[in-house]
């Protein structure tokens, strides 16, 4: 399975409301879109909402 970097910015806090922060990491997927829907997904089940952009590129 192919591995992905991201980055994602303007995450906005919905747990401590004002609060903006960003994220980067990387992830296995077997696609680029899987990969960003993952991302999404794990950042919103971590009381996150992305107000910017997520960017992933493949390793």
């Amino acid at each position: 399975m192919p591995k992905y970097t991201f980055t994602a910015e303007k995450l906005a806090d919905t747990l401590t409301p004002g609060e903006i922060t960003s994220a980067s990491g990387t992830l296995s997927a077997t696609s680029q879109q899987a990969a960003k829907q993952a991302v999404e997904r794990s950042l919103r089940s971590r009381g996150y909402e992305l107000t910017g952009n997520i960017t992933i590129t493949q390793k």
